[in-house]
């Protein structure tokens, strides 16, 4: 008996079996990732993942975990979604989502999820959902695993820009980082005299939203 597996644009998966000993095919549905929407209500799904979020990102590239709480509650554009395969929560991701921009602020899958795929299908159902340019920050490619994880999102079909950029300090005491950004359906060529101009504007965005900071201080 063969078995194939087909996407639907409902978020779930069409499996297929045909039975060669009398050609017969058996179709059922079957769920699969799905990314759902959290608020300030939803104890059990934000104490899961401020777990993750310590766990996966050092102190200096995370916001303390109430002020994220207080972002949910009071910022209409930050969004937090629970990557949840069935009943089982498997990761998250939060973002900034403005009319023209989309911003990935966090991503993490759970180590004991890792392997799965489901981070290349969550940033596949994101980007497919918000029909926006898509811009996150990554750590410069010093070592194999920041190497590996640029790969991993140029796999997912973002492209990396190494212009300079400073991520500010989330905090006072912080540290500035050296970061590089990357990009998701770009509106203009990277390669073009115009990409330099759009580059200036997402950082401005970001350095005035996100951080709060006035756009020139960390360039």
């Amino acid at each position: 008996m063969l078995m194939a597996v087909f996407p639907l644009l409902s978020g779930k998966s069409l499996c297929m079996k045909y039975d060669l000993s009398n050609n017969n095919l058996i179709i059922k549905s079957r769920t699969m990732l799905r990314l759902q929407p959290v608020t300030p209500a939803d104890k059990e799904a934000l104490s899961y993942i401020e777990d993750l979020y310590v766990k996966s990102f050092p102190v200096d590239e995370r916001r303390p975990f109430e002020k994220l709480v207080e972002l949910l509650g009071n910022t209409p554009v930050f969004h937090l979604r629970l990557l949840c395969d069935g009943d089982k929560k498997v990761g998250f991701i939060s973002y900034w989502q403005w009319p023209d921009l989309t911003y990935g602020e966090h991503f993490a899958v759970d180590p004991d999820e890792r392997g799965g795929g489901y981070g290349g299908k969550a940033l596949r159902l994101l980007c497919e959902e918000l029909q926006t340019p898509v811009v996150l920050e990554v750590e410069l490619p010093f070592d194999e695993m920041s190497r590996r994880r640029i790969g991993f999102y140029q796999r997912s079909g973002f492209t990396l820009s190494t212009l300079r950029y400073i991520q500010p300090p989330y905090f006072d005491g912080a540290q500035p980082l050296e970061l590089h950004l990357m990009f998701y359906a770009l509106p203009v060529p990277m390669e073009s005299d115009a990409f330099s101009d759009f580059f200036c504007r997402v950082r401005d965005r970001l350095h005035r939203d996100v951080y709060g900071v006035e756009p020139g201080r960390y360039v």
